[in-house]
C-alpha cells in the first residue's frame, strides 16, 4: 500500500483513519477470515503453555516467548471451506468487488474475486427483477414505487423500467428537509427522466394535501419527534412513504407498491424479529390490505445496488443523518456480517427462512381508525399513543 495514500473510514458520525496500530490476535484472525471464537491463543515458553486472550495486542506479546500458537478448537477441515491460496491479483480493479467460494475437483476451496462496474451491475439488477416478475408477477393494474435518489431505489428503477410498461409505472419522491433532502429529489428526477418514468416530487404542502393532514407536515413531525424522540426519524419517514404510496396507488387503481428492500434490509428485519421471539413479516411479497408490497431486488446485496450509480450512492450517504436507534444499528451490523463471514451465507439464510415460514409468517392487522397496519407486538399503550398523535393531525 502506498505510504502517501491515507485510508479514511466514513460513517454518519465521523471520519477517522483506518490502520493496524492496535492489531490484536482476534483482529489478525478476522483479517484472515477466521472466526475468533473458534480459536484459543497460547504463548509457549519452553515446556510451559499459557493461554492469552484474543484481545491481546500483537505489540504486547511477551518478548521472551518462543512462539504464539493459535489453536483451532474444532476438528474443522478448513481447506474445504476456506481458501488457503490467495485469489489471483490483477492490481486495482475498478468497480465493486464480490467474493465467492467454490470447491475444486480436489475438494479444496477456491476463492474467486469479481469486480462489477455500473453497466454490468444494472444488467444484473434487471435480471433479478425479471426473475421476480416471472415468479411473483407485477400486477397489470399498475405499480407505484418510491425513489429516494439513493442506491437501492435507483437500481430498482432500472429493473422496473425494463419489466413494467410505462403507462402502468409511476415513481414518487418526497421532499421534507428533516427527513428527505431536496438534492436527493434532483438525483431521482434525473434518473426517471433518463428512463422515461413518470415521476412526482411531493413537497411538504403536497404531502399534507395528499394525505389530508389538517395541521402541517412540520407540526406532525414535531409531534412525532416529541413522542418518540429524534432517534425514530427513520420510522417517521417509513410511515410517510408507505402512506403516500398507498394513497397514490388508490388514486391510480394500482395494486403493487414496489420498494428497493435488499438482501441485508430483509436480513436485518428478520434477525430483529427472531431475536425478540417474533415471527418475521412476509417477503418478498407482503400483502397489505388492498395492495401488495413487492420487493423485486430482495436477493441482491446492497453493494451491488449501489454499484449501479456509484456517484449518486456516495452523495446520498454523505447527506445522511446520525438519527437512528441502537437496535436498528445492531440489526444492520449483524445482517452485513453474514456475507462478510462467508459469501452468500446471508442469501442462504434468507431463502431458507422464506421456505421455512411459508404459511406461518408474522401477521399484520389493519386498524381502520388509524389506517395503519399493526403487528401482534404492538401494545395497547403504544397503539393508543399513536392514535392520539394521529388524531391531532388527521381526520
Amino acid at each position: 500500500m502506498p505510504d502517501r495514500l491515507p485510508i479514511q473510514l466514513e460513517d454518519v458520525l465521523s471520519t477517522r483513519p483506518l490502520d493496524l496500530t492496535d492489531l490484536t490476535i482476534g483482529a489478525l484472525l478476522a483479517a484472515n477470515r477466521l472466526p475468533e471464537t473458534m480459536f484459543q491463543p497460547y504463548v509457549l515458553r519452553g515446556g510451559d503453555v499459557t493461554p492469552v486472550p484474543l484481545s491481546t495486542r500483537l505489540a504486547d506479546l511477551p518478548p521472551d516467548a518462543d512462539e504464539l500458537v493459535v489453536r483451532a478448537i474444532r476438528n474443522t477441515l478448513f481447506p474445504t471451506i476456506l481458501p488457503t491460496d490467495p485469489a489471483a491479483s490483477h492490481g486495482t480493479a475498478e468497480g465493486v468487488g464480490f467474493r465467492s467460494v467454490r470447491t475444486g475437483a480436489d475438494g479444496r476451496a477456491r476463492e474467486v474475486i469479481t469486480a462489477v462496474g455500473a453497466d454490468e451491475a444494472r444488467g444484473l439488477v434487471v435480471g433479478q427483477v425479471r426473475e421476480f416478475d416471472r415468479t411473483y408477477g407485477i400486477a397489470s393494474s399498475g405499480c407505484i414505487f418510491g425513489i429516494s435518489g439513493g442506491g437501492d431505489s435507483n437500481a430498482l428503477a432500472h429493473g422496473l423500467a425494463d419489466v413494467v410498461p410505462r403507462d402502468r409505472l409511476m415513481a414518487f419522491t418526497l421532499v421534507f428537509g428533516a427527513v428527505f433532502s431536496p438534492a436527493a429529489a434532483v438525483r431521482a428526477g434525473l434518473l426517471c427522466q433518463d428512463l422515461g418514468i413518470e415521476h412526482r416530487v411531493l413537497k411538504p404542502s403536497d404531502i399534507a394535501e395528499l394525505l389530508g393532514i389538517r395541521t402541517s407536515l412540520d407540526e406532525l413531525y414535531e409531534d412525532f419527534r416529541e413522542a418518540f424522540t429524534h432517534e425514530a426519524l427513520h420510522f417517521f419517514g417509513t410511515f410517510l412513504i408507505l402512506r403516500v404510496a398507498r394513497t397514490l396507488a388508490d388514486r391510480r387503481g394500482a395494486t403493487d407498491l414496489a420498494f428497493g428492500y435488499n438482501r441485508e434490509d430483509l436480513l436485518a428485519e428478520a434477525l430483529f424479529m427472531v431475536m425478540n421471539g417474533n415471527r418475521p413479516l412476509q417477503y418478498p411479497v407482503r400483502p397489505l390490505g388492498a395492495h401488495r408490497v413487492i420487493m423485486p431486488v430482495w436477493k441482491v446485496p446492497k453493494l451491488l445496488l449501489d454499484a449501479c450509480h456509484p456517484n449518486f450512492s456516495l452523495e446520498n450517504y454523505r447527506e445522511r443523518d446520525p438519527y437512528t436507534t441502537r437496535q436498528r444499528s445492531l440489526a444492520f451490523f449483524l445482517a452485513h456480517a453474514m456475507d462478510s463471514a462467508y459469501p452468500s451465507l446471508g442469501l442462504s439464510l434468507l431463502t431458507g427462512l422464506s421456505e421455512t415460514l411459508a404459511g406461518a409468517w408474522g401477521e399484520l392487522t389493519h386498524d381502520e381508525d388509524l389506517d395503519v397496519f399493526l403487528t401482534p407486538q404492538a401494545s395497547p399503550e403504544s397503539v393508543d399513543r399513536v392514535r392520539q398523535l394521529l388524531a391531532r393531525h388527521f381526520g
